[in-house]
């Protein structure tokens, strides 16, 4: 069996010539259909290889960069996936953090109804069934 790669997997690419590179999948294109008149798009990866900071700049229009790190990132084609060795992923924490958010949504969602159910406020008295002799016949 041979292994898939996938986004948020750390892998080392240890490729025939005797380099060797290890990073996070950052991204894993689709395999695109061949469509007559085009070029065929083989389908690849890239792997995280390094991370650094930005330099503090700022746009032309004197807003401040939106993104904030520059990340190094390795192509690697279908052809060589097979020269990935796969170590870990980090999909696990996403989903915990996932998870986290959903139940500090529906805990919210819980605390609005509570507070909808106390400013509810019944009738002080009970339901005076003569009172129904008071309506006029016509109803």
């Amino acid at each position: 069996m041979t292994y898939d790669p996938q986004v948020d997997d750390y892998v080392i690419w240890k490729r025939p010539n005797g380099d060797i590179d290890e990073g996070w999948i950052y991204f894993k294109g689709d395999k695109i259909p061949k469509k007559r008149g085009f070029n065929e798009s083989p389908q690849y990866l890239t792997i995280e290889v390094a991370v650094r900071d930005k330099p503090d700049c700022q746009y032309s229009s004197g807003q401040p960069m939106r993104h904030k790190k520059i990340h190094t990132l390795l192509l690697c084609y279908v052809q060589h996936w097979h020269e990935l060795e796969y170590v870990k992923n980090r999909r696990v924490e996403a989903h915990y953090q996932e998870l986290a958010e959903i139940q500090r949504e529906s805990k919210k969602q819980e605390v609005k109804e509570d507070s909808l159910a106390a400013m509810y406020k019944s009738q002080d008295r009970p339901l005076d069934i003569d009172s129904y002799g008071l309506i006029p016949k016509r109803y």
